[in-house]
């Protein structure tokens, strides 16, 4: 009896490929979620706003030990922001950074991302360097790819910075409406992250 055709080689590869890239997605989300949880934590009490801020600083040291080793610009900026609103907000209570703590908190990922970018060093690049194989990096692909996922990045934080001072300054009611478009905003930019190196390595081949 004939059996099947064994998988071909570029099988393989593809397979390898997403095996890397769900990787990647998982190592950027996990950099992300101290983000999110303070995102889902915090809320219109204090109690709940300083919660979240030692919440997601622990989340950092415990889960992000490693990247910070490692000097990720992401995990250090997350350490940073957290840090210094322990400080301003639970120990001192400081009434305008508590006022615009959502305008400051996506105005940072912002800051993060873009100045990734200007000093050559793309926040994507880090995570991508951690699964994406040596010959794959040595393609002229690779920085540009990543390059533009954090410019991806660093427009979906800039569209949350303003909702955020549209919600601070009453212009956006805010509420659970307002969470759901500033999460779903995280998983487009996710989505955005596994879809665009596939579009550019479908293109490359057609080259």
């Amino acid at each position: 009896r004939r059996g099947l055709p064994a998988p071909s080689k570029d099988f393989h590869l593809d397979s390898l490929y997403e095996l890397i890239k769900m990787k990647e997605i998982i190592s950027m989300l996990l950099g992300f979620l101290p983000w999110i949880v303070f995102a889902v934590i915090s809320g219109q009490s204090l109690w709940r706003l300083n919660a979240a801020i030692i919440v997601a600083l622990a989340l950092v040291l415990v889960m992000g030990y490693k990247q910070l080793a490692k000097g990720f610009i992401l995990t250090w900026g997350s350490l940073l922001f957290f840090g210094v609103n322990l400080v301003m907000v639970v120990l001192f209570r400081n009434l305008w950074v508590i006022k615009n703590l959502d305008v400051l908190a996506h105005g940072t990922l912002a800051a993060i991302a873009w100045s990734s970018i200007f000093i050559g060093k793309p926040f994507v690049l880090q995570y991508a360097r951690e699964t994406v194989p040596p010959e794959r990096q040595a393609s002229p692909f690779f920085y540009r790819t990543c390059r533009t996922l954090a410019v991806i990045w660093g427009v979906v934080f800039l569209i949350a910075t303003g909702m955020s001072a549209a919600k601070t300054y009453g212009w956006w009611a805010g509420g659970i409406g307002y969470q759901a478009v500033s999460l779903g905003l995280i998983g487009l930019g996710l989505w955005l992250n596994h879809w665009y190196p596939q579009y550019v390595r479908s293109r490359a081949k057609l080259c």
